[in-house]
């Protein structure tokens, strides 16, 4: 094989693999998927679970079937946390919580949300906007949060 075509064989495997890379992060899906997709979140009147030890500490957050679960206080109250969807509503981006700042943060477009959905800041550097966040009503038993969706 002469170099340019050893050159040529060799890059169009980078490319490939990096094309599959991209593609994997862009997908979207349960447990901390990335964004890139449609925001599909689970059917309303579903009820997704998680263990509290999942999210012992005040901060401490975990996404499960489209839900994303948030340990905002101490304790082991409703009030003590927060379950939303888990796909930014502007193109499905993962959100996230950031505890310093105390509110909800999309990793694709960086739009922000209140604990309690409201819209702080709308999608940066990319064209349309986003809605409120679903928040969904939570309830506590045997030692699991459950969020029924709405």
């Amino acid at each position: 094989m002469k170099r340019k075509q050893f050159i040529k064989s060799v890059g169009q495997g980078v490319i490939i693999a990096c094309a599959g890379g991209c593609l994997t992060q862009c997908s979207s899906g349960d447990d901390g998927g990335g964004g890139g997709g449609t925001n599909n979140p689970p059917p309303s009147g579903t009820n997704v679970s998680v263990s509290l030890s999942s999210i012992p500490n005040v901060g401490d957050q975990t996404t499960k079937s489209g839900v994303l679960f948030i340990r905002i206080t101490e304790g082991d109250s409703t009030s003590a946390f927060i379950a939303t969807e888990a796909l930014c509503p502007h193109q499905g981006g993962q959100l996230v919580w950031l505890e310093d700042d105390e509110i909800i943060e999309c990793q694709l477009h960086f739009s922000q949300y209140e604990p309690d959905g409201d819209v702080i800041r709308g999608p940066q550097n990319a064209a349309g906007n986003t809605r409120e966040l679903k928040v969904y009503s939570t309830s506590i038993s045997s030692g699991n949060i459950t969020a029924t969706t709405s």
